[in-house]
């Protein structure tokens, strides 16, 4: 679950833009929301983007002054983008689960039952996405609302690897493949429907859509949507910053890193 852990004071009129990924926990950590349990930072205001990519671009030109991002994706980010780097602090603690219809609870506890019996199988898939090797592509099934019975709807936003992301025309990614063992298990098809983030947890319930996942951080807001499943993944957000970028070495807190926004915003 989020959690809110620091505020920055009022530091002047100066504003500053941070990248985020629209809808995020990242968004509502830079803005502040009270349902999420954050205050924001004063002086920081979010620049949305459809994804971690769109927002490092933008950093790099200058448009925004940094991202701030979860941390499986930033480090993928790293990887891909050069001139960038992160900053190895946890700003947030947060725990990623399944966003389930409320109308389905013999579903949530099925993908509960196989969240808790299949650990093995999904320490590999977490491990196999953090090595980059032997990952392969899923093909969705066509969605057909006559056989709802027989197929898992699964709402996303492939834009967020290393959980969700298209390979050609095929999706991979850690909460993919999860949703595909629970398929498999079930004896269904998985079929895969690809949208934008602010759209995934609403579209849960609507349209023959039986689960949200998207690398979702529980949260009272959501709750209100969705049925979530036990938690899988632990994540934070985290700072990524230009690679000449030094103000932040030598931090190895929250509390440094913030107090070092809150420093250059004055």
């Amino acid at each position: 679950m989020a959690v809110s852990m620091f505020a920055l004071t009022a530091c002047g009129e100066k504003t500053t833009k941070i990248g985020v990924q629209s809808g995020t926990t990242g968004q509502y950590f830079v803005d502040g929301d009270a349902d999420w349990g954050f205050d924001g930072l004063a002086g920081y205001e979010s620049k949305g983007y459809s994804n971690g990519g769109l927002a490092v671009a933008d950093m790099k030109n200058g448009a925004v002054e940094y991202v701030i991002i979860d941390k499986a994706p930033a480090n993928q980010l790293t990887k891909l983008v050069s001139g960038i780097k992160v900053i190895d602090v946890e700003l947030t603690e947060e725990e990623y689960a399944f966003g389930v219809d409320k109308k389905q609870a013999e579903l949530l506890a099925s993908i509960n039952t196989i969240l808790a019996t299949k650990q093995t199988e999904i320490k590999a898939i977490i491990d196999k996405y953090a090595t980059g090797e032997g990952i392969v592509g899923i093909t969705t099934a066509k969605k057909d609302l006559s056989k709802a019975d027989k197929q898992l709807v699964v709402a996303t936003n492939a834009a967020f690897a290393p959980f969700e992301y298209t390979i050609g025309d095929k999706f991979a990614g850690i909460d993919v493949e999860i949703m595909k063992l629970v398929a498999d298990t079930l004896d269904l098809e998985l079929v895969i429907e690809d949208m934008e983030f602010d759209a995934v947890v609403e579209s849960v319930g609507k349209h023959g859509i039986d689960v949200a996942a998207a690398g979702l951080t529980v949260n009272e807001k959501r709750k209100e949507s969705v049925n979530f499943s036990t938690s899988y993944y632990n994540a934070a957000q985290v700072l990524i910053v230009p690679a000449d970028e030094t103000v932040f070495d030598g931090c190895t807190t929250a509390e440094a890193v913030l107090a070092k926004l809150d420093e250059l915003n004055k």
